[in-house]
């Protein structure tokens, strides 16, 4: 086998030989690339050297920011340049949002100083490089083209025709001036007339202390005011007030057409709100954030000329606490919106049963109802015996009061209220929650006397419209606190009907809704309640 030695020796000799062959070819190897570098300029150069416009990879080149609350920006001019221009009053945010906040794509928020500039690379939050100072018509150039809506061929973009709202919808170059609640349109063509609109921008067109909002499209000769924050996404410029601060408004007047117009964006929309109510945007932040994943913007205090490729001005509305799918284009209908919130709190999935179906193995389960007890009016001024009655009838009873569905925090209520089969109360707000109901929830609907003509309409067919059951109700004049007053022989109890031919739905609310308690007769009620039991079971 040879000796250690003789073996290294060997080794040692094909080393040698290996590094004398190998030497030329690495000097004839480091020839050729210095002949390349030299033939292809590619020796180091300065800073300025390079390209002036380099490629960007969109995925890449996003921000990403902190999760924050779903805030509502304001705008104050007596800001220096330099600083933040938003600055954001943000309303309480539970785990759950935080976690969705983080799951949610960056905003298009980036601000632009508005001075004339010499012109320069910038890039704006979604990735578009575009050069400083560029035209109005070359503002959006350099972004891919904005698809979901199209110029109109006309130069009319506001339908004032319906009679419940006014909706103003803007394709292409629009841009809003919140100081002066203006929204402006740049046509596409040259050919313009220039129009203006003034519209009460929330579904109730017909009240008059509701904020307007002037929509106007230039013409050729009315210079564009210059762009100071752009944005890729879409926008909606609505009111609030009107007749909000009562939970069935919020819902009919506000949240409904708030979803029918902006679902179809899918969150990739901005909220500019004039009239601005910070109880609204904080009760109702959970709703909203799911709307929009964008800075809600105070429309009234924003001192930016915002630039959007389309903005609506004004909700779309189809009825009260209604969807009504044939006048959607996206055939939405109240069972989606039901479903949206149920999903925005992160109550059980569609296909999960009411509480009680869904735990059937316990024997000694019960039906649980809530009941709503009105603090003011239509109060039930028996209602401990009420509830004695609910608990022979075999009901597990949660009692509330108004105050409690009226409160700013609703993620707790909502829980609360997932967690009932039915909903019982008199005519009013609070019979609106029946929104957090799961599929096949009961509303008992307890009618007072003299408003039966309105029951069904508010809340009889919204609720079968969002898959749940209705029960409803009406008393008698024994058991309204009207006929101690009045007496069998006054009009306000033998034809009410003739009271609200005469004096309208402003009598109706008068004496009806404002001076009407209720003393139920639960052996009258028992069998809209055998109703109910049999609904849910």
């Amino acid at each position: 086998m040879g000796s250690p030695k003789a073996a290294r020796s060997k080794a040692g000799q094909g080393g040698i030989w290996r590094r004398r062959i190998s030497a030329p070819f690495v000097v004839v190897l480091v020839a050729a690339v210095l002949v390349l570098v030299a033939f292809t300029g590619q020796f180091v150069q300065g800073p300025d050297a390079s390209s002036r416009f380099t490629p960007v990879h969109v995925e890449d080149s996003i921000p990403r920011r902190a999760p924050t609350d779903q805030g509502l920006e304001t705008s104050d001019s007596s800001r220096q340049e330099g600083e933040g221009s938003d600055q954001k009053a943000e309303p309480d945010e539970s785990p759950d949002e935080a976690i969705r906040e983080q799951q949610q794509p960056p905003e298009d928020t980036t601000e632009y100083s508005g001075k004339e500039s010499s012109p320069q690379v910038q890039e704006d939050e979604e990735g578009i490089v575009k050069e400083a100072g560029t035209s109005s018509g070359e503002l959006f150039a350099c972004s891919t083209p904005y698809t979901k809506c199209t110029p109109p061929s006309s130069m009319t973009v506001c339908d004032l025709s319906n009679p419940r709202f006014d909706i103003c919808e803007l394709c292409g170059d629009a841009r809003t001036i919140g100081q002066s609640s203006t929204v402006m349109y740049v046509p596409h063509t040259q050919t313009s007339d220039g129009e203006e609109w003034s519209i009460r921008a929330q579904s109730r067109k017909n009240l008059p202390w509701i904020k307007k909002v002037t929509v106007k499209s230039l013409n050729t000769s009315q210079p564009a005011p210059r762009c100071t924050s752009k944005h890729a996404m879409p926008a909606i410029v609505f009111a609030l007030g009107g007749l909000t601060a009562n939970v069935w408004h919020d819902f009919s007047d506000v949240l409904v057409p708030l979803f029918l117009t902006a679902r179809e964006f899918d969150g990739d929309v901005q909220f500019l709100i004039t009239n601005n109510q910070p109880w609204f945007t904080k009760k109702y932040s959970t709703i909203l954030s799911n709307l929009t994943r964008h800075t809600i913007i105070d429309f009234d205090s924003d001192d930016q000329v915002r630039c959007y490729p389309h903005v609506i001005v004004g909700l779309r509305s189809h009825g009260d606490l209604g969807i009504y799918p044939n006048l959607s284009p996206q055939n939405y209908t109240m069972m989606d919106f039901r479903l949206f919130v149920r999903a925005a709190y992160g109550l059980p999935a569609p296909e999960v049963g009411i509480p009680y179906r869904a735990d059937r193995d316990d024997p000694d389960k019960k039906p649980r109802v809530m009941l709503i007890d009105r603090g003011k009016t239509r109060r039930l001024v028996n209602a401990a015996y009420v509830v004695q009655g609910l608990e022979w009838f075999g009901f597990e009873v949660v009692k509330v009061d108004q105050n409690k569905t009226d409160s700013t925090s609703l993620d707790d209520f909502v829980h609360l209220v997932d967690s009932c089969d039915a909903i019982m109360g008199a005519h009013g707000a609070g019979l609106t929650n029946m929104v957090f109901l799961r599929s096949g929830g009961v509303v008992v609907h307890v009618v007072p006397h003299g408003v039966e003509f309105m029951a069904d309409a508010f809340y009889g067919t919204p609720a079968r419209d969002m898959g749940l059951r209705h029960v409803n109700y009406s008393i008698s004049p024994e058991e309204s606190t009207l006929l101690e007053k009045y007496g069998w022989n006054h009009t306000v109890i033998k034809d009410p009907e003739a009271v609200r031919s005469s004096g309208g739905l402003e009598k109706v609310g008068e004496v009806y809704m404002s001076e009407q308690d209720i003393v139920l007769n639960m052996t009258r009620f028992g069998p809209s309640l055998l109703k109910a039991i049999d609904f849910i079971m």
